[in-house]
């Protein structure tokens, strides 16, 4: 039976969350409102509804690499939690057991938006007594995203068998602190310090389990996807300061042209890397090939960037300007950790696959 095709244009719910959504980053990244009413929105219009669902049908992978390209467009902020949402359910669903599966998407399709925390604060978290499948927790995360918005997160601890996952509550604001979140882009995502000690989790799988491919590197589309959407926002700047010449000069006319072409690349290697690496039975060739998307999608934003400076000149600057926010947030968000480390893991795909560059991994 052949697959339902995905679709192209947004139903009407969609569109106004992704609208409203848009309207409100400029407030959100100056501190007048955090993200929950976004998350609520991208709930209510069964946006995040549709990103968690893991039928690893490929017309459903591709839609919800189009609905993570379209979140990012609206606000990169929000698509950082919409994917870090749709990453925790993806490994409760993987590693949990069915009542856990059952239990935490059913509190999620009550409104409660779950994280992903891996980053180790000092010191580091740890299991400091494990009660049959009950932690305590011990030390701290950073880079915790979403704080006063998650209200669980999927929380990476080491244990006397290795690193292994859990999952906790995470709304008690004494323990958050969004002060240590002084950055210069992706300022609305708050994604401050938050201290485990004392806390109580639930073990998630086994020892090892976060790190198991393709699951771990060969995720990196999600976020990838997310991105393509900033540079999609740039370009549609560039575009409106095109049509608002006249008439456009054709250095200009050069400018839109090469940043929309840059966004159209981006967005169909994440769209194969997506539905290849989210198929039943990828290997490490698949995981390559999202590396190789992370990859692209960097090199095509940050030239969509120098495009966007050049079309834009002291727009691109201006806080305030819809065009600055994508910049800085962009450019921040790209920065992820141990890039050459997963440029040489995909080298060492490409020296061990038999088939030559070329063809279908």
């Amino acid at each position: 039976m052949r697959e339902a095709p995905a679709r192209t244009m947004p139903p009407l719910a969609e569109a106004c969350a992704l609208e409203a959504i848009a309207a409100g980053a400029l407030a959100a990244d100056a501190g007048r409102r955090d993200l929950s009413g976004d998350m609520r929105r991208l709930a209510s219009s069964g946006i995040l509804a549709r990103l968690c669902t893991f039928a690893g049908k490929s017309y459903e992978i591709k839609t919800q690499a189009t609905l993570l390209r379209r979140i990012g467009r609206a606000n990169l902020s929000v698509g950082r939690l919409a994917e870090g949402h749709m990453n925790a359910l993806k490994l409760v669903t993987l590693y949990g057991t069915p009542e856990q599966v059952q239990r935490h998407t059913a509190a999620a399709s009550r409104g409660a938006i779950y994280g992903v925390w891996g980053a180790d604060g000092d010191p580091p978290v740890s299991v400091a007594a494990d009660s049959g499948g009950q932690l305590r927790l011990a030390g701290s995360k950073r880079f915790a995203s979403g704080l006063g918005t998650v209200s669980h997160a999927v929380v990476t601890a080491k244990g006397v068998d290795g690193a292994r996952l859990t999952i906790a509550e995470v709304q008690d604001p004494e323990r958050a602190d969004a002060a240590s979140w002084d950055t210069s882009g992706m300022r609305a995502t708050a994604s401050g310090t938050f201290d485990f000690s004392g806390v109580t989790a639930e073990a998630l799988g086994a020892a090892g389990d976060y790190l198991r491919e393709p699951h771990f590197q060969g995720g990196v589309w999600r976020y990838a996807a997310v991105q393509t959407g900033g540079l999609e926002a740039l370009a549609e700047e560039v575009r409106r300061a095109a049509q608002a010449a006249d008439p456009p000069g054709e250095a200009q006319i050069h400018r839109l042209a090469r940043i929309a072409s840059l966004a159209h690349r981006a967005r169909l290697i994440v769209e194969d890397a997506a539905t290849r690496a989210e198929a039943p039975g990828a290997g490490p060739e698949a995981v390559a090939l999202s590396l190789s998307a992370r990859e692209e999608v960097e090199a095509a934003c940050l030239e969509g960037m120098a495009l966007a400076d050049r079309a834009l000149g002291t727009r691109s600057f201006a806080r305030g300007q819809r065009a600055e926010l994508v910049r800085r947030d962009l450019g921040f968000f790209l920065r992820q950790a141990n890039l050459d480390g997963k440029l040489r893991q995909v080298g060492e795909a490409l020296c061990a696959a038999k088939p030559p560059i070329g063809e279908v991994w």
